[in-house]
């Protein structure tokens, strides 16, 4: 049994399937024989490709403002391990952590003495969110998905609301290759009679028509988008503000509203605003310090690095921008440094200790820019901070366990220049 939270991690991440998951019969059985198979309180389940977690935190924060206690489930974590299961704004304790560590082991132990299987990490941190909501007594949760949907480990809940916040490329391998596929998987999340909320580009709403009975698409109802200090958007007519940058946030932003509307119908704009102005999301657009300038985004795929390059495109005002950047080796890194080259001045390339981490040094193959490959994440960070200039940009992105420990780095030994920006 563990007694430290090491050791209970240590444990957890150690737990792999042995096989491609195929249905959802195991995370069935495992919460039925836990007790936390029906839960008592309201479900809001969110998938897509990126700005799940953004518009989680968004619903969060303004059902939180109602007085209610609001669970969030979220993959994967930016600032520490903690942040995977959260009420209102406090993360699950170490000490919990530790106790329902030890309650899932004993009964993983039992489970592979019975069937000959191994419950694999994401569907302990499932059940470890369950139990932690049942015992808290929550009043609303807010779930986003792993990886896909139809067959991601959170699907077997009975949930009230969908959202499906964009389709991109990623996770083709498992997903499908085209957008119709990857839709499809997503779309597995609507149970029946189920109404889903979506901002999915134009070309996807017939196909989410055909699969989806109750859709309400609020593309067309966002406009007048402005970013600068702050991201301020007109939705259905109101205007409202996130301390989030990005155009993609006006988006993000609009779907926990309609959220928070479709489970709250009285509740008003002031408690909406006041919900938003509380946002934070770390590792999303988030300016680490601006003298000298230092950004990071936890953007991994192409639709991502779209967005992100799009928005500091018009940020930078001539500013030069150099790019710090690693990937994981199932990632399309040659295109998103193909999408970095409009924006990019000098490249710094560096890896990961992750088994999946890509080798630096291939990075330098898909550009014709001037760069430097230093493989250690710290040395890289140092070399690119001493070189940057004060007119220039420094970007961190490619991957949000990378940003991840960027982070953690930059907090430890540069925190003193730290620019707070929600």
């Amino acid at each position: 049994m563990f007694d430290t939270v090491e050791s209970t991690l240590d444990w957890l991440y150690g737990q792999k399937k042995k096989t491609k998951r195929e249905n959802l019969d195991r995370i069935r059985r495992c919460a039925k024989d836990l007790n936390v198979d029906r839960v008592s309180y309201p479900i809001i389940h969110i998938a897509g490709t990126n700005g799940k977690g953004s518009t989680a935190a968004y619903i969060k924060h303004i059902l939180a403002e109602t007085g209610k206690k609001i669970g969030m489930f979220v993959s994967p974590y930016i600032v520490c391990f903690n942040e995977r299961i959260q009420i209102n704004d406090r993360y699950i304790s170490d000490i919990d952590i530790i106790h329902y560590g030890n309650i899932l082991y004993a009964y993983a132990e039992k489970y592979n003495r019975m069937f000959d299987d191994v419950i694999p990490f994401f569907e302990l941190m499932v059940l470890m969110a369950l139990l932690y909501f049942k015992d808290h007594s929550i009043d609303l949760a807010v779930i986003e998905c792993g990886l896909g949907g139809r067959l991601d480990a959170t699907n077997f809940l009975k949930t009230d609301l969908a959202i499906i916040t964009n389709i991109g490329y990623d996770h083709m391998a498992t997903l499908g290759n085209t957008l119709e596929e990857i839709a499809y998987q997503k779309l597995g999340i609507v149970k029946e009679g189920m109404t889903c909320l979506t901002t999915v580009d134009p070309s996807l709403v017939d196909f989410f028509k055909k699969h989806t009975e109750h859709l309400r698409w609020i593309y067309n109802d966002i406009d007048q988008i402005e970013c600068n200090d702050k991201t301020r958007f007109c939705y259905k007519g109101d205007f409202f503000e996130t301390p989030l940058l990005g155009e993609y946030q006006a988006y993000n932003a609009a779907l926990a509203i309609e959220a928070v509307r479709y489970m709250e119908p009285t509740i008003d704009k002031e408690t909406i605003q006041n919900g938003l102005n509380h946002t934070v999301w770390q590792g999303r657009m988030e300016i680490l310090s601006k003298k000298p300038y230092i950004i990071l985004d936890g953007a991994h795929n192409i639709s991502a690095m779209e967005q992100v390059i799009s928005f500091l495109d018009k940020k930078r005002r001539n500013r030069p921008i150099k790019v710090m950047f690693t990937a994981l080796q199932d990632k399309a890194f040659d295109q998103m440094i193909h999408k970095l080259d409009k924006i990019s001045s000098y490249y710094y390339f560096t890896s990961l200790s992750d088994s999946r981490a890509m080798d630096p040094s291939v990075f330098r193959l898909y550009t014709n820019k001037e760069y430097k490959v230093i493989e250690n994440p710290l040395d890289c960070l140092n070399t690119a901070i001493q070189m940057l200039k004060e007119e220039e940009i420094l970007f961190i992105t490619g991957s949000l366990h990378f940003i991840s420990v960027i982070r953690e780095i930059y907090m430890k030994k540069f925190k003193k220049n730290l620019v707070t920006v929600k």
